[in-house]
């Protein structure tokens, strides 16, 4: 699962469809149906500036402080990924990496893969099995596995590399057997599809966890068709051919992912030529009209699989309350939000109704029941039960805890720079001031809230996107009892229940995808009955480009639109 902090993907929105695919529409057009393939005839050279609204925490998205959709975005190009998720969401086995990837058995399963003869590291090491190896290792959970100085491994998450029994190499080190503990049905997202393969001879000298939290030498070793050449905090980071590269080189020299923490400022730098390319954290009224108004430019807004959602953090005395973050959801008009904030965009998007599969994905139920319904007495209620009593200020008092006898007071943060964010908050505010709860509005910058706030628990609400991938198991890191931090390093919220961590090991461990997706929404519907988190919604993604370049087709998953980068090019 990659934590999501930029932006969030919606129902589509028609404004001009082109009927010949995103990359031949005309200036200021928009489509709402990606293409997969990528046919424009482009030029070797020059570069794409592409403007990113966060910077990076550190430059392992494999670990529990990097995992950023930002920084998944600037990896794409540089580490190597077994399967590739298409922006129709299906896989594609990526063959300069793996000629073949086999299910060999299924008592007990077993997975072979042919790595690519030719694959190597940009430092000359071959890719080789030991990478398979490595990388299950780190994100096994397996205490027994250590980082450098004997330290654990801190994984985003290890759904399926846990159920891995053995990683063994043959054939000189281009053949890797995977062999299960335990059937895995998702074992195609294992080395890929969002969750790429760390260099694995140097991670083992540098460490795991922090030996990719600065630029270096570490970071710019590359498997793929560029690799990093310089970063400027703030500013920039820039890739550019990787010279070793087996494949197909990159069409383009350069590709700069520049720094722009403020959206308001992305279109003008559309408009003076400083970016090329942009895909904001969550596109406004305000940009959408902004960059509609640019000449030669194409915008597309497509359905994705992010969502928006506030995390409850239970070492709160009072979020440890069901009653008091249903009290909570109760009272915040998800609604209003929807209307307010996406409504202008587009009318297909109502209050998110489940937090593992997104409604364009065909196992999405309403597993909500009538929980999470906007009741402003039923708020009040919950919190009277909660032993709090409403003082004459309008503010409930708790009768416990740290806040006895004050204003009940909690605060909300998310990321600061993203205007729909900040309305977000400002909604919620004063929802809650109607039921009684006081805000404090308490924000920080991507690397700090990320890389700090949220993997320490220094945090009350906090409000960002996750983004999903097609696979359900991802969700496990995010859900599963916080007291396995081996395993569930996302789960921010502390939350901690042992019918959801059974029936999570049941789902992952089941090889039919319908019977799986009954037990994930069964899931689900346990979390909207403890009010773990409170999705808010899916939001509409925007993307807008310069028609000066072809290939560029959005990509709605947790690959993102550099998917198929090494592709991009000025037109010919």
């Amino acid at each position: 699962m990659i934590r999501f902090s930029r932006r969030s993907g919606g129902a589509a929105l028609l404004a001009v469809v082109c009927a010949t695919g995103m990359a031949a529409c005309s200036s200021t057009s928009s489509s709402s149906t990606p293409t997969t393939s990528s046919s424009s005839s482009v030029k070797s050279g020059g570069s794409l500036t592409y403007a990113l609204d966060q910077d990076v925490a550190g430059f392992n998205q494999l670990t529990v402080a990097d995992n950023a959709f930002v920084l998944g975005q600037m990896m794409d190009q540089v580490w190597p990924s077994v399967y590739n998720i298409l922006p129709n969401l299906s896989l594609a086995l990526n063959t300069n990496v793996v000629t073949s990837a086999t299910l060999t058995s299924t008592n007990p399963q077993t997975v072979v893969y042919q790595i690519n003869p030719k694959a190597t590291w940009s430092d000359g090491v071959p890719i080789s099995a030991q990478d398979f190896i490595y990388n299950w290792q780190a994100q096994s959970g397996n205490p027994a596995y250590k980082d450098v100085g004997g330290k654990a491994f801190l994984p985003a998450g290890t759904a399926g590399f846990n159920l891995i029994k053995s990683v063994t190499s043959s054939n000189n080190g281009k053949t890797a057997t995977v062999v299960f503990s335990k059937p895995f049905g998702d074992w195609q997202s294992l080395y890929g599809a969002g969750t790429p393969m760390i260099p694995a001879h140097i991670a083992s000298k540098v460490g795991f966890n922090t030996g990719f939290q600065t630029f270096g030498p570490a970071v710019q070793v590359s498997g793929g068709p560029y690799e990093i050449q310089s970063y400027a905090q703030g500013q920039n980071l820039i890739e550019v051919r990787n010279p070793h590269y087996w494949g197909v080189p990159g069409k383009l020299d350069k590709i700069v992912f520049r720094f722009i923490t403020d959206d308001t400022q992305i279109p003008p730098a559309m408009q003076n030529g400083e970016v090329n390319l942009t895909n904001p954290t969550l596109a406004s009224t305000a940009f959408k009209a902004a960059v509609l108004g640019i000449a030669n430019t194409t915008t597309a807004v497509i359905p994705g699989l992010e969502f928006q959602h506030m995390d409850f953090n239970q070492a709160n005395p009072y979020l440890a309350l069901a009653n008091v973050r249903h009290a909570i959801a109760d009272g915040t008009n998800r609604a209003e939000m929807v209307q307010r904030i996406v409504g202008p965009l587009t009318s297909k998007i109502g209050p998110l109704q489940n937090r593992i599969f997104m409604p364009n994905q065909p196992q999405y139920q309403n597993t909500s029941g009538s929980y999470g319904q906007f009741n402003v007495s039923a708020a009040k209620t919950l919190l009277t039960q909660s032993n709090m009593t409403m003082s004459s200020d309008g503010y409930f008092h708790p009768n416990f805890g740290p806040e006895k006898g004050k204003d009940f007071t909690l605060s909300i943060s998310t990321t600061s720079g993203v205007p729909v964010r900040a309305e977000i908050e400002q909604l919620f505010q004063a929802d809650m001031k109607a039921i009684g709860v006081k805000i404090n509005i308490q924000n920080y910058n991507a690397n700090t809230l990320f890389g700090t706030v949220l993997p320490k628990g220094e945090f009350d609400i906090a409000q960002f996107a996750w983004l999903n991938g097609p696979f359900g198991s991802a969700n496990q890191s995010l859900y599963c009892s916080y007291t396995n931090a081996s395993l569930c390093g996302s789960n921010y919220n502390h939350y901690s229940n042992t019918q959801v961590d059974n029936l999570f090991n049941q789902a992952v461990s089941t090889v039919n995808p319908a019977q799986a997706a009954n037990l994930y929404n069964q899931i689900d519907s346990i979390l909207w009955k403890d009010m773990v988190t409170l999705p808010l919604f899916q939001a509409a993604q925007l993307y807008t480009w310069s028609n000066t370049y072809g290939n560029i087709i959005p990509n709605p998953s947790l690959i993102g639109v550099p998917w198929n980068a090494q592709v991009w090019g000025t037109k010919a």
